[in-house]
Order: C-alpha cells, then sequence, then structure tokens
C-alpha cells in the first residue's frame, strides 16, 4: 500500500481545493500506523509533516496550529501539511470538525494559495472491510523478499534475539497462524484454577487487546494488582515480575506532550493476543470469567478514565457488518452508497453468547454497569440484549430506564426503552390470545416512548440549548424517535385490523372510537380514546417531516439512505391515511397521492402531474391568499414544464411570476425556504425575467439563508443537502432541469467536484471569488453563491461552475478558476 498511498498524495498536492483526503484502511496488526508514519518520515522533507495526537479533542486549536505551520517563513514559503490521524475513530466527527474548523481559519488568517493547504491521511484501524484501499494482512512477493532481506540483517545486528522480534517475524511469516502458535508455546500448560497473577494479568491484555487492538493498561494497574500478593516482589520490575511473559508484551512510553514518559502495556501483536486468548478459553478460562475479573481486580475506584473507555469498548462498541450475499450481488452501487449495519452487539458480547450462554452475558453486561455505575452505555446494552435475545421486555424495560436516568437529555440513550416496547408489541401477536387492550396497552407505552425520544432530540440540537452548558451535542439529529414512531403505528394498525377490520376506519378517523365501542361492547378500549383519535394525525405530521427530511438531504455526499427507510414510511402513513367515499376533495386527492406538501411534489409521477396541478389550481381559486397552497400550486407548474413542456395545463411563466411577487412584496422576510427556493427558480436573471418591480435575488438568498436556518438547520446540519434543480441553457422555465432529468452518474461526477467535469445539458455559468465569497455574474452584479466544497475556494479570480439550487439556496458546484 506504500505505493499507493505516496501516489494518491502526489495527486492531491496537485488539486485545487485546499483541504483534500488520503484514507488508509488497515486490519490490526498489519503495520497500517507503521505504514503511515513512514510516509510521514519519507515526505518531510516535501511536505510539513505533523500527527494528531491521540488524546486530542480540541478540533479548533488543531486547526490554528497546521495553518500556522503551513504559513510559517512567510507567503513566499508555505509548503502544504501532511497531517495524520491515526485510528482516531473513537470520534466520528473529529474529521468534519476538523476541516470546518480549518476552514473557518484560512478565512481568518486570510490564506491565499495555489497548493493545498493541508492532506489530510486517515489511518482507520477495522476488522472487516470491503474497501479497495485497505491494508490487509497478506503480503506480495516484493515485500517478502524484502523481508527476508530486512531478516538477513536483523539476524547479523541482533544475533539469537531475533526470535524475539515478534510483530517482525509475524508479518514474515506472512500472517501465518502457525507462527503465532510457536510464539505461544510459553503459555503451555494454562491452568484453571490456582492461576498466578501474572498470569490472569496477562489474561487481562490478551482480552482488550483482542477487542480492542491497540489498546492497553497502565504499569501502575499492573505492579498494584501484582503486587497485592507478590511476597516483597514490589522492587522488582513489571518486566521481571511478568517472566516468562514478557517477551509476548511490549512496555512503551507514549510521545504526546502533555503525557510524555507516561508508559503503557499491551501484547505485542493483536494475532498474539487472539491465540493466547484462544488457549485460556481452551483451558476452561472463558471469555465472561476473564472479564468480570477484571472488573473487580483492575477498576477500583476511581476507574482511569482510559480504562473506562476500554471496557466500553469492548462491551458496547458494535462492528459494522457485510450482508452474507453481499459479494454476491450485482448491484455493488447500492452496497456502497447505503449505510453499513451494525451488529447487534460487541464482538466480546456476541463471542461470550455463542461460546457460553446468554445468562453469561448478562452477569457481564450487569457487572460493568454496576461497576461503572454513572455510565449510561453499558445498561442500555444490556437492555437491548434482554429484548432481542431473552425476550424478556420487563428487565429490558427497566434496564433502558437506569440507563436515561443516567443521561436524560441523550435522545439515542431514550430510543432504547421506545425500542423495548416495539419489539414487545411485535411479540404480543404470537400469542393468539392476545386482545386489542393489550396491543394497544404496549402501543401506548411505545409511542409515549418515542415522542419523548423525539422531543429530546430537538431540544439537543436546540441553538438555545448550547448557551446553557450544553456540550454533549449530536452532531447529527436522532431521527429514530419520529421513525420509531412510525414503526409502532404500523404494528398497532396491523394487529388491530387483523382481528376486526372495522379498526382500520376508527384508525382513519372514518368514525369515531365511541361510535366503534357501542357497535363492539367487547372490545373495552374506552381508557385508549386519545391515543386512537390522535395517531392519524401523529403520522401525518411525522410523514411530512420524512418527506422534506428525505426529499432535501441525505446521509453524506457518497452515502444514500437504508432501502427500507422511505418504503417502511410510505406504507405506515398508506394504512392510515386512505380516503373512502366516491366525492373526494382535491386535499384528500393529494394526500392519498402523497404530494400534498411541497416536498412530495419533487417526486411526483409524471402520469399524475397534469391531475395534481389541477387539483392543486382549484385549491388556489378557492384560497388565493394561502401562501403554502400558492407554493405547491407554482411547483407543480415548474415540475411540468419538466416533464410535458406543451401541457395544455401549464400557466405561462408570466402568470406565476405575477402572483409570487404579490406574496414577496407583502411579507418578503419572513417566508419559508420554499418560497425563496420558487423566487429563484422564476427569477433567476435571464432574458424573460419580468424587469419592473422583480424581487432582488441578492436580498431573496440572505432571507433563504436565514429561512433555512430556522426551519431546518436543527434537523439537516450533519446531512449532505441535495440539489433539487440545476441551471440549463434555455429560457423561461426552459432554464431549469429538474435533478430527476439528469442521470445518475452525471450528478455523482458533479458532487465528486471535479473542476474538469463536463456534463451534457447543464450550463457552466461565470463567477468570481472574492474573500472567500463565490459570486454569480449577471451584468454589472453580483450574487452570492455558497461553494458545494469549501475547500475549493482557495483564491480570489475569475472562476465558471455548474449552478444547482438546494433548499438552503443556489449553490456553486465543480468550480474552475479561468486562467
Amino acid at each position: 500500500m506504500y505505493e499507493v498511498i505516496r501516489k494518491k498524495i502526489d495527486i492531491n498536492k496537485q488539486t485545487s481545493r485546499s483541504i483534500t483526503h488520503v484514507n488508509l484502511f488497515h486490519r490490526p496488526g498489519s503495520g497500517g500506523s507503521t505504514l503511515a508514519m513512514q510516509i510521514l518520515w519519507d515526505l518531510r522533507k516535501k511536505l510539513r509533516c505533523a500527527k494528531v495526537v491521540a488524546s486530542t479533542t480540541d478540533t479548533k486549536a488543531v486547526a490554528c496550529q497546521v495553518v500556522q505551520l503551513f504559513s510559517a517563513g512567510g507567503p513566499e514559503n508555505q509548503n502544504t501539511v501532511l497531517l495524520l490521524l491515526d485510528n482516531i475513530s473513537d470520534e466520528p466527527s473529529f474529521e468534519k470538525n476538523l476541516e470546518d474548523n480549518l476552514i473557518d481559519e484560512i478565512k481568518a488568517r486570510n490564506v491565499t494559495t495555489t497548493v493545498p493547504v493541508v492532506i489530510i491521511l486517515n489511518c482507520v484501524r477495522q476488522l472487516t472491510t470491503t474497501r479497495s484501499t485497505t491494508l490487509c494482512t497478506s503480503l506480495s512477493e516484493e515485500e517478502k523478499n524484502k523481508l527476508k532481506e530486512k531478516q538477513a540483517e536483523i539476524i547479523q545486528r541482533h544475533g539469537d534475539r531475533h526470535t524475539k522480534f515478534h510483530a517482525f517475524n509475524i508479518m514474515l511469516g506472512n500472517y501465518n497462524p502457525s507462527v503465532v502458535t510457536e510464539i505461544c508455546t510459553i503459555l503451555h500448560p494454562i491452568k484453571k484454577r490456582k492461576r498466578s497473577r501474572k498470569a490472569q494479568l496477562l489474561a487481562y491484555l490478551a482480552l482488550i487487546n483482542s477487542y480492542a487492538p491497540g489498546s492497553s493498561l497502565s504499569p501502575d494497574i499492573c505492579q498494584r494488582f501484582l503486587d497485592k500478593k507478590s511476597l516483597g516482589l514490589g522492587s522488582f520490575s513489571l518486566e521481571h515480575q511478568m517472566q516468562p511473559f514478557t517477551d509476548i508484551l511490549v512496555i512503551f512510553s507514549t510521545q504526546e506532550k502533555e503525557n510524555r514518559g507516561e508508559d503503557h502495556v499491551r501484547m505485542a501483536h493483536p494475532m498474539i493476543a487472539e491465540e493466547c486468548l484462544q488457549l485460556l478459553t481452551s483451558a476452561g478460562v472463558t471469555r465472561s470469567i476473564i472479564t468480570r475479573n477484571l472488573l473487580t481486580d483492575l477498576c477500583e475506584n476511581p476507574v482511569p478514565l482510559y480504562l473506562v473507555k476500554t471496557i466500553k469498548k469492548i462491551l458496547t462498541k458494535r462492528e459494522t457488518i457485510q450482508d452474507k450475499d453481499e459479494s454476491e450481488r450485482e448491484d455493488k452501487e447500492t452496497i456502497k452508497r447505503e449505510s453499513g449495519k451494525q451488529a447487534k452487539f460487541s464482538r466480546l458480547i456476541q463471542d461470550i453468547k455463542a461460546k457460553e450462554s446468554t445468562h453469561m452475558c448478562v452477569l457481564v453486561l450487569k457487572s460493568a454497569s454496576m461497576k461503572l455505575d454513572k455510565d449510561p452505555f453499558l445498561p442500555q446494552a444490556l437492555a437491548r440484549f434482554y429484548y432481542i435475545e431473552e425476550k424478556d421486555y420487563k428487565r429490558g424495560e427497566n434496564w433502558a430506564k437506569t440507563a436515561i436516568e443516567r443521561d436524560e437529555k441523550n435522545s439515542f440513550i431514550r430510543d432504547t426503552l421506545g425500542q423495548v416496547h416495539k419489539n414487545h408489541l411485535k411479540n404480543l401477536v404470537m400469542n393468539t390470545e392476545c386482545s386489542p387492550r393489550q396491543i394497544l396497552t404496549t402501543g401506548k407505552k411505545a409511542t409515549e416512548s418515542f415522542e419523548d425520544e423525539a422531543e429530546a432530540a430537538v431540544k439537543e440540537q436546540a441553538p438555545e440549548m448550547k448557551d446553557h452548558g450544553m456540550t454533549n451535542i449530536s452532531n447529527s439529529f436522532n431521527n429514530r424517535g419520529l421513525y420509531g414512531f412510525l414503526e409502532a403505528a404500523d404494528i398497532i394498525f396491523y394487529h388491530l385490523t387483523k382481528q376486526n377490520m372495522e379498526w382500520s376506519k376508527v384508525l382513519a378517523q372514518e368514525i369515531t372510537p365511541q361510535t366503534f365501542f357501542k357497535s363492539c361492547p367487547a372490545e373495552k378500549c374506552e381508557k385508549y380514546t386519545a391515543l386512537l383519535t390522535s395517531l392519524r394525525d401523529e403520522v401525518e405530521k411525522k410523514f411530512e417531516f420524512f418527506e422534506q427530511y428525505l426529499t432535501y438531504s441525505k446521509p453524506s455526499i457518497d452515502k444514500d439512505e437504508p432501502s427500507y427507510f422511505r418504503p417502511n414510511v410510505e406504507k405506515c402513513y398508506n394504512k392510515y391515511v386512505t380516503e373512502s367515499g366516491p366525492e373526494k376533495t382535491p386535499l384528500q386527492i393529494l394526500k392519498e397521492r402523497k404530494v400534498s406538501t411541497f416536498a412530495g411534489l419533487l417526486h411526483a409521477p409524471d402520469p399524475d402531474l397534469e391531475l395534481i396541478t389541477k387539483q392543486l389550481r382549484e385549491l388556489h381559486l378557492y384560497s388565493p391568499t394561502d401562501a403554502d397552497v400558492v407554493q405547491k400550486y407554482i411547483l407543480a407548474n415548474i415540475i411540468l414544464s419538466q416533464r410535458n413542456a406543451t401541457s395544455p395545463v401549464l400557466r405561462p411563466l408570466g402568470e406565476l411570476q405575477s402572483i409570487l411577487k404579490g406574496f414577496w412584496e407583502e411579507q418578503k422576510d419572513k417566508r419559508s425556504p420554499e418560497f425563496y427556493l420558487l423566487v429563484l427558480l422564476l427569477f433567476w436573471p435571464d432574458e424573460e425575467q419580468v424587469k419592473e418591480n422583480s424581487p432582488d435575488i441578492a436580498e431573496c438568498v440572505k432571507y433563504m439563508l436565514v429561512s433555512f436556518e430556522r426551519t431546518y438547520q436543527n434537523y439537516l446540519r450533519s446531512r449532505f443537502l441535495v440539489p433539487l434543480f440545476f441551471l440549463r441553457g434555455g429560457r423561461g422555465l426552459q432554464k431549469l432541469v429538474h435533478t430527476s432529468r439528469i442521470d445518475k452518474t452525471c450528478i455523482d461526477r458533479i458532487h465528486k467536484g471535479d473542476e474538469s467535469t463536463e456534463i451534457p445539458g447543464l450550463q457552466r455559468v461565470h463567477g468570481w471569488v472574492q474573500n472567500y465569497k463565490v459570486f454569480f455574474v449577471k451584468g454589472l452584479k453580483g450574487i452570492e453563491v455558497s461553494p458545494q466544497h469549501p475547500a475549493s475556494v482557495r483564491r480570489q479570480g475569475v472562476v465558471s461552475f455548474y449552478l444547482g439550487f438546494n433548499i438552503k439556496g443556489p449553490v456553486a458546484y465543480n468550480i474552475r478558476y479561468e486562467l
């Protein structure tokens, strides 16, 4: 991988962006960190090389130091920083926050450059991955030959000691397990009972290095454990006391500035740790025994923070897994783009379950939850184990509540309680004697828990909370409460109607619960009247939220929502919102076709567009001052113009502009983002623009940004805002193209941000960059637009780009500096 990474760095040095990324994924023990450091060493005279220390959490301070390093020596001596992030994977938002702070710092210092400010080399340890840039535990023939040459040099310099170079010898043997087996012969025989304290300590190291590669213990903790019954051996060094196991351990000092000289102890290689653990379990010393003893022997109050993190990692960290049939599937692009699935539990808990019993999993998680009695994630994991594996919903509920008590403001912790009740609701129907009353009792608990979670999620994101000491704000909005509510509502509908189809009329609000109970007195569910009468309205509200959420955004630029997400949302909505009767109002028709919202119209099916536009025109004529109706009516015309430009239903551009102008003049600074989007689409400068009293587009862009922050920022803050329309050559409404009319591969190329990209049918427009802001130029006027990649704006000058529109405003894609 050395040449691969070097080549990627060389390519990134030529890029026009100020910040670029190179990812190196590596399996534990394959030498990924060593490779990354070797690259930094070899490039130290060409680039300014640095590494972020593992304990750093202040991305703002890091950004400041990086830009200082880049600028050192003055404008004539600027040089790109090659910055290593070595397995800082416990903070998933670290890299994103760092990039945001780097952009801010570059702007604040007014850095002008023709080379990248920083190339971030992100070294990530992963157990299983299908990524192409992965360092695996396998050698090429060239690497084997080079290692043999190195072995000869080591033997010459170190003699017989070369057999103790375990990590090197494992690599030399191409990671063959037999090499590890040979190294670990010193562990024979292992006793189940009356093991020495050094053998017990070795077991703890083997456990944490197997399930949290790279973790370690401090010598102080090791020494205290050994000294408890050392018979006066405390004056001896740790290396001496751990004989004959010292050769398979590594004692090393950190080089971090604030902790320099602090020692750590770990196994010499993850494969040695795994072999050691395997030998222990074969001798009857199980994983659960080792884990519970570790919690008893090493976790004396106060438990060191690093050890708390290690215990949480081995007991709660769930790996991302790949479907068994993914390698056989042809739609590789779908696999790449969708979110990976998480394992149900940590690897350690899954192994204890598979090799021991579910009872031992419970004991381990319970011991950890009681030992670390302030941590919410351990009781959360225990609650999940109870409801998923044991189907013990009462205990699951109790431990989920314990987790909430430990962190009441954390919405993700609250989600577990809702999941307990939802899964209980699912499994109720396996009991053939389950009554509607039982379904509604559990359904009420589930929906209320998810409502509480959704409320907590909104508070986590609210900007006003930042001024009240809220430091633990999630980087992304937690939508699980809203989604979980829909799942619970779907289950309630399915199981009630399965018992009696008349329930569907109650849930769809076609008849009142009281009317139903009079005709079916046996049901006796009067106490759930409030739930029954509110479900449809709540389903509609949450469906409308997801229409906006899923239409305007996606998880990231290269990742789509899981394929099941939108269909499940629509499935629940379809059950509750099915209008009956021969005479349906226009609004009822729109709701049934799932186009009653602005976002829903953006993906309306072609055959329905003329009917939809007619229905919206009818609503507009009935309520000409209703801004929401006007917005949908105008959007329907825009969408129809994209699909059928000669449709007789279409209204002229001038008529649509006149309607919108009236609303603009009435209250132009307090409208929705959707309203401002329509102003941009209808009035964006071209030859057919209505000149007289037309909206000020630059002013509209500013209003739209404020409106977005007020309306959607909390929900979409970490997500990629998808372009809804692009500008193309043409006049009137034909100057626009809806994203659905552009080939998906072209959209992907636009998103990648390569300035050399040429997209047929789209128009590159001209503008300029000034003070790190991008402006679209029409005549003598400039309209500020947001760069899709802020790092692509690195100096002043004339630029060209593709112009797109998302729900936040106009966006410059694929910015190219013109010579």
